[in-house]
């Protein structure tokens, strides 16, 4: 009888050691599953990281020379133009109005061209401030009067340049979109920053949109990749009567400026 029950204690110990080295085994294998995951995140994120950093570097290497290639031959073919006409329109005794029109258009397309040029020059996209560059934008579109933007911000965003470029090409895609496919006649602009947490919200009162057709658009679809490469978060309400493109933005402590 000893010997059956000195047998079942052995078994109980075993079966009692078996269960404990599953239990570790699989408390083990989530750990390190747990960990894997998190070391893919990071991967992940450090990849995106270096890819939008070595786009970016690219870009500004191709800006660079197409800013060149405008200021120095396109840039003097118009002011050239401009001189020609000029000299034109002092030789004549009346001056007609198509002519006119036509100087004070090549003008406007220089003072554009001068502006282009200058945001492709890299120092300058290097000192680049969303806030001051997002109200001249705005400028310039009220001054067709075809669409009215009103914009309200807190401020300086605490958020380093490159980061704001981009932040400013998913606003300029935001009211291209308002304007251009929701013939919006008023946008408003709204930026604040919340418990390090920076709120961007763009109202149209245009006619809206198929959310579902323009998730497939080259725009929307920028939008959200740009938005993701912040490690932020963009949203659409929709409506006949009007649209509202909610970003939220996270700031982390390395993403203020020096």
């Amino acid at each position: 009888m000893e010997e059956i029950y000195a047998t079942i204690i052995i078994i109980s110990i075993i079966l009692l050691i078996l269960c404990i080295g599953i239990v570790f085994a699989i408390v083990n294998y989530k750990v390190k599953q747990r960990v894997y995951l998190e070391e893919k995140k990071t991967m992940q994120e450090d990849f995106e990281n270096q890819l939008m950093k070595s786009q970016i570097e690219v870009q500004e290497i191709t800006f660079a020379e197409l800013g060149k290639e405008l200021h120095d031959n396109v840039g003097q073919l118009l002011s050239s133009t401009k001189m020609l006409l000029g000299v034109t329109q002092r030789s004549l005794d009346e001056i007609p109005e198509t002519l006119n029109l036509a100087e004070e258009t090549l003008g406007k397309a220089i003072h554009e061209l001068r502006a282009l040029t200058k945001s492709l020059d890299k120092e300058w996209l290097e000192r680049f401030d969303l806030i001051t560059n997002l109200q001249a934008e705005i400028n310039r579109i009220n001054v067709a009067k075809t669409t009215r933007i009103s914009f309200a911000h807190c401020g300086k965003l605490p958020i380093d340049t490159q980061k704001q470029i981009i932040l400013f090409r998913i606003i300029q895609e935001a009211l291209q979109n308002a304007i251009k496919h929701a013939d919006a006649a008023s946008i408003e602009i709204n930026i604040t920053m919340v418990s390090n947490v920076i709120n961007l919200k763009i109202y149209d009162d245009g006619k809206g949109f198929e959310m579902q057709s323009a998730n497939t658009g080259l725009g929307i679809n920028n939008m959200k990749h740009r938005t993701a490469l912040l490690g932020g978060t963009i949203s659409w309400n929709v409506s006949a009567t009007g649209s509202r493109v909610n970003i939220q933005l996270p700031v982390k402590d390395n993403d203020h400026e020096n």
